[in-house]
């Protein structure tokens, strides 16, 4: 299980910024969103940055407006010249403001700008912004559905480069650290990541990133890898591919050292499939379970943990399946450090409380486990 000192390494430097987790970090986005503030916020790659802001948009209920930095021109946001102005002999020629100036400008939505890749912008750029973020304007041309702005960047290590201090400066500022209990959170919230990836985070947390300083390296796992990893692994598995395929398509998405360490946790995963299947049919499954090795047996709670939590969101909420009970019978006969660390990554408290787990037979003790575990 992770402890303290097995936290990944991050960066090398805080850049003299406020540190969040990503659970922080969303908690913030939407309190800045509501007050229409400026926010910036740095890190490494993969950690959420730019999905967290856009999910905090859609949850606020307003209008994103999305823009990559690094591909744009100065022009792109300070308006094109009117060719066609001079040629009416007028005396000054107007500027033609770009079509994503629409939806500021027309409507009534209340927008949400979201500059992602600030770090990679063009230094021509910042000054444009400083108007839009201060005057929430464009060449004293109101923008009035513009309510506030997002801006998103790598470290300068990952190729990034610091933005103008005086953009900063109209800006909160955090630095976004992914720790491996909000990651594994989200995990489970959003069921995106394999349980066997799970179960090997929580095994080998300093593998959720790579190397601060890549040097001569092409490939390091991060969050967005593994990520990556979790979608082929589902997909695969439906269309039958083989571990082998599977275990090198995963070290394609997080390097070769991480994948054959993890490579292990997927030939766990595909043994104990036939157990789990057992589980969930409430038959009695300790002779099998309990001879195994450690990393077994989380990859087993994290398997059946994750396949309830997607049977919970697939009930109406007027009858919990008949597997809540199987399940729960189950985790009172595992140890309660793998019962806290599967339960609260796969099924969550949200799900525990939506459903009334705690009067369900069997999971009273269940909870005693994570309380349990918790206290120690």
């Amino acid at each position: 299980m992770a402890t303290k000192n097995d936290a990944p390494q991050m960066a090398s430097s805080d850049f003299n910024l406020q540190k969040l987790n990503t659970k922080d970090l969303s908690e913030h986005v939407a309190a800045s969103i509501r007050i229409g503030g400026n926010l910036a916020v740095f890190g490494r790659r993969g950690t959420g940055k730019t999905e967290i802001a856009k999910q905090e948009i859609k949850k606020a209920d307003m209008q994103e407006v999305y823009l990559n930095m690094s591909v744009l021109e100065r022009t792109d946001l300070g308006g094109y010249p009117d060719i066609l102005s001079s040629q009416r002999k007028e005396l000054y020629v107007n500027f033609l403001m770009p079509k994503f100036f629409e939806k500021l400008i027309e409507g009534k939505k209340k927008v949400v700008l979201l500059l992602d890749e600030v770090d990679k912008a063009d230094p021509s750029l910042f000054a444009p912004l400083l108007e839009i973020t201060q005057f929430r304007s464009i060449n004293h041309n109101p923008l009035p559905n513009l309510f506030a702005v997002l801006m998103t960047g790598n470290l300068i290590s990952e190729g990034g480069n610091r933005p103008s201090p005086p953009l900063l400066d109209r800006t909160e500022k955090y630095l976004v650290e992914a720790d491996v209990a909000s990651w594994l959170d989200w995990a489970g919230k959003s069921g995106k990541i394999h349980p066997s990836v799970s179960a090997y985070i929580s095994d080998h947390p300093k593998d959720l990133f790579g190397s601060v300083d890549p040097e001569d390296r092409y490939s390091d796992p991060s969050p967005r890898s593994w990520d990556r990893a979790s979608q082929i692994l589902f997909k695969g598995e439906k269309l039958g591919w083989s571990s082998y395929m599977l275990n090198n398509k995963v070290s394609g998405c997080v390097g070769k050292d991480a994948g054959i360490k993890y490579s292990n946790y997927y030939d766990h995963y595909m043994e104990l499939l036939p157990m789990v299947e057992l589980v969930f049919e409430g038959r009695e499954v300790g002779a099998k379970y309990n001879p195994l090795e450690p990393s077994k047996k989380l990859v087993a709670c994290m398997i059946v943990c994750a396949r309830l939590a997607a049977q919970l969101d697939g009930s109406d909420g007027k009858k919990l399946p008949n597997s809540v009970q199987h399940v729960g019978k189950f985790l009172t006969n595992v140890a309660h450090e793998n019962v806290l660390v599967s339960v609260r990554s796969q099924i969550q408290i949200e799900r525990l409380v939506k459903h009334s787990l705690d009067e369900a037979p069997h999971w009273k003790d269940v909870l005693s486990k994570i309380n349990k575990a918790v206290a120690t």
